[in-house]
């Protein structure tokens, strides 16, 4: 009997100390560099110089330092770009272990030269935001709509519109199911993920692995360590229960999130979704590789909803 315990007691202790070292490689808030580093992969180290210069234009802009507390108590930071007189608001969420500057060092400026107010936001657990655990839009799509409402609340009547880039793609679609309540006109998305569930699992992949048997810790991980339930938000399911107008765009030489997922959101949406795809752009690359297109995408896309 006291063999068969060990035993039971030392599985259960493998299962548990291997979820934890799992939680801190996916799950937990790493320790960041400068906001403005470009990753090393070959497909970003091409327009690493042009990468660098747009970040630097965009933090020697002037904004106001604003922060919500999150439902769970958090303390978010955000950087308000004020606008014009009764301008639109665009609410822009960075990726996974991304930032701010960089994420949106080019897509900012689409909306600041139109004389947009912009709120550009750190997510949980990166930057200054507080927090210690990255749940991929579980959590972060309350984030998003609290930080629209602080929006309304200071830009009363103005429109306001999420816009988010990889993890703050899919972010800001999983909360298109409630976004329309909460007074949101429309929302973008650049190379977003259907769900948390699927993007790891296709990492996994990527990198030799067996989702099949790893997954089921990743989701413990998620549980016991982060506090939150994979499985229970999906991009897809959100935007199934849409009826908001939604840009997706995504890059077909993405081999980080593949193209094949924001296929999915759109073909189960109502049809209220459109997308645009740029076929030799990497993951999150669409706006390098065809900047005008990209811009005159975006722009026509806003402004058919702020002329409705």
């Amino acid at each position: 009997m006291i063999p068969f315990l060990i035993l039971v007691f030392s599985v259960i202790a493998l299962i548990l100390i291997s979820s934890f070292f799992i939680y801190l490689f996916i799950f937990h808030r790493k320790k960041e560099g400068d906001p403005g580093e470009v990753p090393e992969d070959s497909q970003y180290k091409v327009y690493g110089e042009e990468t660098r210069a747009m970040v630097d234009k965009l933090r020697a802009r002037a904004f106001e330092e604003v922060h919500i507390i999150s439902f769970d108590g958090l303390r978010l930071f955000g950087r308000w770009y004020e606008g014009k007189k009764d301008s639109p608001v665009a609410v822009l969420c960075h990726g996974y272990r991304g930032s701010a500057y960089r994420d949106f060092s080019g897509g900012s400026d689409i909306f600041l030269s139109l004389g947009w107010n912009v709120l550009l936001i750190d997510q949980r657990a990166h930057g200054k935001s507080e927090g210690s655990t990255i749940t991929f839009g579980v959590k972060e799509k309350y984030d998003a709509l609290d930080w629209a409402d602080y929006a309304r609340e200071r830009k009363k009547g103005a429109p306001i519109f999420l816009v988010g880039i990889s993890m703050g793609g899919a972010t800001v679609l999983m909360a298109s199911a409630m976004a329309e309540e909460r007074g949101i006109k429309g929302i973008a998305a650049d190379c977003p993920y259907s769900s948390p569930y699927e993007i790891i699992s296709k990492v996994m992949v990527d990198k030799g692995l067996k989702p099949s048997l790893l997954m089921p810790l990743v989701s413990l991980s998620a549980f016991l360590f982060g506090h939150f339930r994979l499985k229970s938000e999906s991009a897809a399911e959100a935007v199934e229960k849409s009826s908001l107008p939604i840009l997706i765009i995504h890059g077909l030489d993405d081999r980080f999130v593949p193209d094949y997922m924001s296929r999915e959101i759109y073909e189960r949406s109502k049809g209220n979704v459109e997308y645009e795809t740029f076929p030799e752009a990497g993951h999150g690359l669409s706006y390098m590789v065809d900047r005008k297109r990209y811009v005159d995408t975006t722009v026509r896309f806003f402004s058919s909803l702020l002329e409705s």
